[in-house]
């Protein structure tokens, strides 16, 4: 069995000032459904890097908290969708900058936009094997500004779609919070739909005149679009199944925030009203793994997470290789 864990806070980070659909040189502001961008996003500068935004993130929920660096983190977990560096990842920089002591420190690349539920699975059996107490999830979006606002790239449709932003959470094994369930898949039949790629076809790590873009071809969205309306309802009602609770009982629906279609067609296919989902996309468009945690971050700060509501945590990566879903009965051992 696995050992008890709650969520006890997120705090987020946006990077720079807002920017509107009047940076892109396409018709941004005229598409529809899937690469349709919201009114605002934000971008990382080329002087910051996936730690600073961590250590800011993490600096205002310490704080919040009141935490001791050297004593109330025992894990830190990142996940970086545009990595700094291409061997090292980020986490041990941010140990060292917060002055932690964290026994358990793991950066983990893959799993993208539901990170932050993926990486809970880990700090949980952190905990149930070697006895951690805390844990520090981190994640971050980077790639709008490493990748979508290249010069050749923001002409193409779907580079008004991301937006850059970090989100951390902490995680305490007790029963403040508790994680009622955690249910997680992989499907590896679409592990190749979504890959980075440039015009001149060459691979990332080479010498290259084309910017490294991600490949959307149209003819992979209408999958993309399917399996997504599919999978994340099914993980979410599985995850309240193990929790012992109906989707109905649910009272705040958080997931990723892709688009404004699959926000909706997710929230419908749960029989859920708007006013239980929180979104986000329009003031940040999709923030990848980032997102759950600042849309947490959001509700608790508008009211509209409250004592003892059931909160479903979910979503999908990519073109549909992971999906994930957590529920959290928020301080119900208050």
């Amino acid at each position: 069995m696995m050992s008890s864990m709650s969520l006890i806070k997120t705090a987020s980070y946006l990077p720079g000032t807002p920017i509107d659909l009047s940076f892109f040189q396409n018709d941004a502001g005229e598409s529809e459904g899937f690469l349709r961008g919201g009114k605002y996003r934000h971008h990382i500068s080329a002087h910051e890097s996936a730690a600073d935004m961590i250590i800011n993130a993490s600096s205002q929920l310490i704080k919040e908290l009141n935490l001791d660096p050297t004593k109330d983190i025992d894990i830190i977990l990142t996940n970086v969708s545009c990595p700094d560096q291409p061997f090292n990842g980020c986490g041990v920089e941010v140990k060292h900058r917060l002055g932690a002591k964290a026994k358990w420190v793991f950066d983990i690349h893959n799993t993208g936009c539901i990170s932050f539920v993926m990486l809970m699975t880990l700090a949980q059996s952190l905990m149930a094997s070697y006895k951690a107490k805390t844990a520090l999830i981190c994640c971050v979006q980077s790639a709008a500004g490493r990748i979508f606002a290249n010069p050749q790239i923001r002409s193409r449709p779907e580079s008004c779609v991301p937006g850059d932003g970090c989100g951390v959470g902490y995680f305490v094994a007790n029963e403040e919070s508790p994680i009622k369930s955690i249910v997680q898949y992989s499907y590896g039949e679409y592990a190749t739909d979504m890959r980075a790629t440039s015009d001149d076809e060459k691979s990332w790590w080479q010498d290259r005149k084309a910017a490294l873009r991600l490949d959307l071809s149209e003819d992979r969205i209408p999958k993309i679009v399917m399996r997504g309306n599919k999978i994340v309802p099914q993980v979410i009602k599985e995850a309240c199944q193990e929790a012992g609770i109906l989707p109905s009982a649910l009272n705040i629906l958080i997931t990723n925030q892709p688009n404004s279609v699959f926000l909706r067609n997710w929230r419908e296919a749960l029989e859920l009203p708007k006013a239980s989902q929180i979104e986000t996309f329009e003031e940040h468009g999709n923030m990848f793994g980032a997102a759950i945690p600042i849309c947490f971050e959001r509700g608790v700060t508008d009211g509209r997470i409250k004592k003892n509501d059931y909160i479903a945590l979910g979503g999908f990566s990519h073109a549909g290789d992971f999906a994930a879903s957590a529920i959290i009965h928020w301080q119900a051992g208050l």
